[in-house]
């Protein structure tokens, strides 16, 4: 099949969507038809309808070489004007639309097809079979218990397809596969496989605790902040005052506001608590009231003046000789760069804090030491050394009956597993959190785990059972008026609603979000939520407000210097440029991303960035070039062992060789 020079740049333009493990599927999917003699039945889930474009462009491209052409067919179609919605069905019977494909003329698409540019009708094809889920509801009145009668006659007539040799690829949502296996097993059955394409992890910046991790046990306050407001006002009315106490107890309720995540509240107490402590010349309280000061800067995203507060901490601690204050100065200063995205840093001040714990036999802090190295390793992607510190942890929290760190660790010990890919060890782990925070009466970190059970459940496809789990944590945080977590639940919540493909509900959850994190002055998660929204009009096609949004992402990235971030707001402004076919644009912003993530030696992001600034060279027809930029990626990613990112590089290379040769004028 050929293909105009306009349909190849739209294509290999949208490629850019496209991550590493989707060319991997799109990869496998293409030697699967093409080894298959009798035809086949492929799924394929994906609700975001300019991915599946770019999807359906790589596979014409990989297709036709085989001389295999690409058909588009529509079943039903979702209308989102009415409310409810509303099916049009436009073939109610495959099979009747496959035996009139055989009868008509050459060129003539019957109704609710769409013959791709070059195909021809004596030519073997793909059927690229759209609307199945919206045929399935059409027809159940969206009862996921009644049987469909599309269902009935795929699972009875499974076998025409492989008679006829007829090859289809069906797009499904992910609620519609658990009900074909249900009501469709034979035909379920009959596959040749499956692919799941996803937002990559650069198009999509998830909330810093969508699997929430935790850096230590959740400090818990003897009292409550009602109890302490009430014995302060107590305290300002005697003549004269007792200022001891008064700096004691606005440090108190400075520090349980910075746990209920309300900095204003506990910037004015602790400020007002330094200049008592300062006046009155106890300077290893002012060291304590820094450190707090650290943690609610660090809170608001403002990274330079937490490490400033700690820093100054640390001096008072190094002048009064006070090594445990140190060692806790020392780790707070690494969780400060490690927020930065800065691991060598992170991991240079954390093994300071380890020195001095394990001098000092300090088990209890040792504990929390290492579980902060292991974060850090698993901010690496070195999982096995991740594991194997966060062991040393369990092992004093066991042995000292510590179980409030037990579930912590716990927790972050199943997010390892989740990274791994092995979602039942990560569940097992996290429900032995569950059960300790349970019997423990521990709501806060109870919301936490409902959380990441949820994802562990959303990683699945399995929907319904992730929102059962997130509205659990959306209770405890509603009960608690935990805005900050309460934020990151809505905007789970809304990611959910998106990867089924009803946006409205997931836009209306994200702005929940938003609307708390402007409220607590939140930069950090704010900057997550503007780029998600943006993600949302991405999907809708809308790539002005997607663009407005992702630039408020990029500007308080900018401000607060999170350079991590700021990458993937470059790169996901570089893909906004490419679905417009500005390439020029499409190269600036993503050799800003690359600039950024060779600076912090992201290697695994910087991989993708080599890749994606390589297929623009190739829309250019700059095939040297372009093979340049995805050898750099394969120099970073060979040395790390076998994958589906290097399986895929490899691919991209040997397409732009068999570009240069046909490039290459002729002897």
């Amino acid at each position: 099949m050929s293909t105009s020079s306009s349909e190849f740049e739209r294509g290999a333009v949208s490629a850019l969507l496209l991550g590493n493990a989707d060319r991997q599927a799109i990869a496998e999917v293409a030697v699967t038809l093409h080894g298959s003699k009798h035809g086949c039945i492929y799924f394929a889930v994906c609700n975001n309808r300019l991915k599946i474009e770019a999807v359906e462009a790589a596979l014409a491209q990989a297709l036709s070489p085989h001389g295999m052409g690409t058909e588009r067919v529509v079943l039903a179609e979702r209308d989102t004007s009415t409310e409810p919605p509303t099916y049009r069905v436009l073939i109610p019977d495959l099979f009747d639309y496959f035996d009139q494909a055989r009868r008509v003329a050459p060129g003539f698409s019957p109704a609710g097809a769409d013959l791709k540019v070059g195909a021809t009708r004596n030519e073997s094809r793909l059927y690229l079979i759209h609307g199945l889920p919206e045929l399935i509801r059409a027809q159940t009145g969206g009862d996921s218990a009644k049987v469909a009668p599309i269902s009935q006659l795929l699972n009875f007539r499974r076998e025409l397809f492989h008679d006829r040799s007829l090859y289809t690829l069906f797009w499904l949502d992910p609620e519609t596969v658990p009900y074909l296996m249900q009501k469709a097993p034979d035909f379920w059955s009959f596959r040749s496989g499956m692919a799941q394409f996803t937002e990559t992890s650069d198009a999509m910046q998830q909330r810093d605790s969508s699997g929430w991790q935790q850096s230590a046990p959740s400090g818990r306050w003897s009292g409550d902040l009602e109890e302490k407001l009430r014995q302060l006002a107590v305290y300002r009315k005697k003549t004269p005052p007792d200022e001891n106490a008064i700096a004691n107890l606005l440090m108190d309720i400075g520090g349980l506001y910075v746990n209920r995540h309300e900095p204003q509240d506990a910037f004015d107490a602790l400020h007002e608590a330094e200049d008592i402590f300062a006046r009155s010349g106890l300077r290893q309280r002012v060291s304590l009231v820094k450190t707090w000061l650290s943690r609610a800067f660090k809170q608001t995203g403002q990274l330079d003046k937490a490490e400033e507060s700690i820093r100054e901490a640390m001096k008072i601690d190094q002048e009064l000789k006070n090594e445990a204050s140190l060692a806790i100065g020392y780790n707070n200063l690494s969780l400060i760069h490690r927020a930065r995205g800065q691991p060598d840093e992170a991991e240079n001040w954390v093994r300071k804090a380890i020195e001095v714990d394990e001098r000092l036999e300090d088990e209890p802090h040792l504990a929390v030491d290492y579980n902060n190295l292991s974060l850090v390793y698993q901010d690496r992607g070195q999982l096995d050394e991740a594991e194997k510190w966060l062991n040393k942890t369990i092992e004093i929290a066991e042995r000292l009956g510590d179980e409030p760190l037990l579930t912590v660790s716990y927790n972050n010990l199943s997010q390892i597993y989740k990274g791994r890919g092995h979602l039942e060890e990560a569940e097992k782990w996290l429900r032995m959190a569950v059960e300790i925070a349970e019997r423990l009466g521990d709501e806060p970190d109870l919301a936490i785990y409902n959380n990441n059970l949820s994802q562990i459940y959303q990683a699945r496809g399995q929907l319904e059972e992730a929102e059962k789990w997130l509205r659990k944590a959306i209770g405890i945080a509603e009960r608690l008026g935990d805005e900050p977590n309460l934020a990151i639940a809505y905007n789970n919540l809304g990611q959910i609603y998106k990867t089924r493909g009803r946006l409205e509900e997931a836009e209306k959850w994200l702005r929940k979000a938003i609307e708390i994190d402007e409220r607590l002055g939140d930069e950090p998660n704010l900057a997550a939520d503007y780029n998600n929204l943006s993600q949302i009009h991405q999907t809708r096609g809308e790539l002005e407000e997607a663009e407005k949004w992702l630039r408020k992402a990029t500007v308080v990235n900018e401000r607060l210097g999170d350079e991590p971030h700021l990458a993937i707001c470059y790169n996901n402004l570089s893909l906004i440029s490419g679905m417009r076919g500005q390439l020029d644009e499409t190269e600036k912003w993503l050799r800003m991303a690359i600039e950024i993530a060779e600076r912090l030696g992201d290697e695994p992001n910087l991989a993708l960035y080599y890749n994606n600034l390589g297929q623009i060279y190739q829309v250019r027809g700059d095939f040297s070039e372009a093979e340049k930029w995805v050898r750099k990626a394969l120099a970073l990613m060979e040395p790390k062992g076998p994958s589906a990112t290097l399986e895929t590089l490899k691919s991209n290379l040997e397409q732009l060789e068999k570009g240069k040769k046909q490039q290459a004028p002729l002897p």
